[in-house]
């Protein structure tokens, strides 16, 4: 069958072509009634717009890029909240005439080349990324090119830009407050690398906290930032080992816990009673770990949805001032 068109539309109506398409983009001049008789008739002939001839007019190819990095050899586990992340994106995409693309970016690998390469060859007509630095040159770049994008993550910079992020000041506030009113005295953070603004925003947050229960946090002494999660096992067992071994840990993801459980374990300790452990999570997962930890639990198919629509408004020329928007985890005490 042929697909529908505006002038089969019109023809099923009994409109005029010019009527049918204005219903069609809400105009207000075509009253709410008719609007409902032409969307009704579209949804039962089937019909969707000729993307083709609107990218001609308008010169958009209807596609975004989420550039995000690819599990390196060696990893025991890839990033579990990739997925709910990607199905909130292409939920978020229903009923729009926007697809998605998803451009893997290789360990080692500088972040500005997939940038530039979704610029240069108009893969698409907006750009999602994440792991953002302080001051990113993927975020100069992208402002000086004056193509859209938004950022799972926040920066330093001057340059007011869209961003959508989870509030990890909050997390590491709000966790070793949970530490320190469990009797823990000694805080050691791990964190992935301290290249990345939400590290620092972690460091500020526990910082805060300790500040405020009286209790000191070292910068350097207290935090583990840099290793490979399959060290963390024996990393963690070293430093149950010494004198001034720590009674609280904060840690950033699911995975890592399981391997500091492990190395708490062979250190001969007690998850729960020698050490208590705080888990920043993307599901449930820890609830299920021997003893249960205690999360702040990410909701990565809202941050999906949330990027997806905040970039076409960015796309569609909305001010990027208005498209800031930072979620709090929610927390879960096992």
């Amino acid at each position: 069958m042929a697909h529908a068109t505006l002038k089969t539309l019109a023809k099923h109506t009994g409109l005029s072509v010019t009527t049918v398409s204005r219903a069609l983009k809400d105009a207000p001049e075509v009253k709410q009634p008719t609007k409902d008789i032409v969307k009704a008739a579209a949804e039962e002939l089937g019909y969707r717009p000729n993307l083709s001839g609107v990218g001609l007019k308008t010169g958009r190819n209807f596609n975004i890029c989420a550039i995000f990095p690819v599990q390196k050899p060696g990893d025991m586990i890839g990033d579990i909240s990739t997925l709910p992340l990607i199905e909130g994106l292409t939920n978020a995409l229903e009923n729009t005439p926007y697809h998605l693309t998803v451009l893997p970016m290789k360990p080692g690998e500088d972040p500005l080349l997939s940038v530039k390469y979704v610029v240069d060859n108009h893969i698409a007509d907006g750009v999602i990324f994440n792991l953002t630095k302080p001051a990113d040159e993927r975020v100069k770049y992208l402002n000086e090119k004056g193509f859209p994008f938004i950022t799972f993550g926040q920066t330093e910079m001057s340059i007011e830009h869209p961003y959508y992020d989870i509030d990890n000041y909050d997390f590491a506030y709000r966790a070793a407050t949970h530490l320190f009113n469990q009797g823990c005295r000694h805080i050691k953070l791990f964190i992935s690398s301290l290249d990345y603004t939400y590290s620092w925003h972690k460091i500020y947050g526990v910082r805060r906290a300790s500040l405020e229960c009286g209790f000191q946090f070292d910068q350097h002494k207290d935090t583990a930032a840099g290793y490979e999660m399959e060290d963390y096992q024996e990393y963690t067992r070293q430093l149950l080992s010494q004198e001034d071994a720590p009674d609280g840990i904060i840690c950033s993801s699911e995975i890592s816990a399981m391997v500091i459980l492990a190395g708490i374990k062979s250190a001969g300790k007690v998850a729960g009673k020698d050490v208590h452990i705080v888990v920043m999570e993307t599901c449930s997962l820890p609830a299920y770990f021997t003893p249960p930890i205690s999360g702040f639990r990410q909701n990565f198919h809202n941050s999906g949805r949330n990027l997806a629509q905040m970039l076409i408004r960015n796309i569609e020329g909305e001010a990027p001032e208005n498209l800031q928007l930072v979620d709090k985890p929610t927390f879960y005490q096992r």
